[in-house]
């Protein structure tokens, strides 16, 4: 029995088949939107450069590349991470206002765990590295 509004014949089967239709259309756009808008990261402690997608933050690229970046909470709140912006532009995701000092961020400090690539950038972490 066909629901109000549709043709006659046309099934919840059908409908849903087109919803994941659409969904996987969906995703498939925002993996290419995302993959045409990746940055490179140049880690200055290591000299490696690595790829860095939209919505990543530097961290997270970092350690997706093997590199064993300083950090601990990965949520802005311990500073483990604390990195100097040597070059290119990042947003910063929300973060403990303990963390960092309004001098530090004018002194071109970041957090990798909070920092989202809006170029491509070079950046030198300050924390210990673990071992």
């Amino acid at each position: 029995m066909s629901a109000p509004g549709r043709p006659k014949g046309e099934n919840r089967s059908a409908q849903h088949e087109d919803t994941t239709v659409t969904a996987r259309r969906a995703s498939a756009r925002v993996k290419t939107a995302a993959s045409e808008h990746s940055f490179k990261i140049k880690i200055g402690n290591t000299g490696a450069t690595i790829s860095c997608v939209a919505g990543q933050t530097v961290l997270q690229a970092a350690v997706a590349a093997g590199i064993d970046y300083p950090f601990a909470c990965a949520s802005g709140n311990c500073g483990v991470c604390i990195s100097q912006l040597d070059a290119g532009e990042v947003s910063m995701l929300p973060r403990s206002d303990a963390t960092l000092s309004p001098e530090q961020v004018a002194a071109g400090k970041t957090l990798a765990c909070r920092a989202r690539p809006c170029s491509d950038v070079e950046i030198t972490w300050l924390g210990r590295g673990r071992r």
